[in-house]
């Protein structure tokens, strides 16, 4: 029978995963900018002044006119002929 390795302490696989997130954060973060598009979606985020971590935007025009197309759609459905 194989001898059984001893599990790694708790903190220490608590600094490993930490080290981990940080290597993923920094080290995959900043290679991510030679993703093709990636570049160009940094520049409209910057031109905009967009806050890129906002999940839904309601002071810019193109949001609002979206949003007024759908509850059009919905108020008013085309009539079936």
């Amino acid at each position: 029978m194989p001898p059984r390795h001893p599990r790694l302490h708790p903190w220490v696989r608590l600094v490993v995963g930490f080290a981990l997130i940080l290597l993923f954060i920094f080290g995959l973060g900043s290679i991510s900018k030679y993703i093709p598009g990636a570049r160009r979606m940094a520049q409209v985020i910057d031109e905009r002044n967009l806050r890129a971590t906002a999940i839904y935007y309601t002071d810019f025009e193109e949001p609002a006119e979206g949003s007024e197309y759908i509850r059009d759609c919905l108020d008013y459905p085309p009539e079936a002929k």
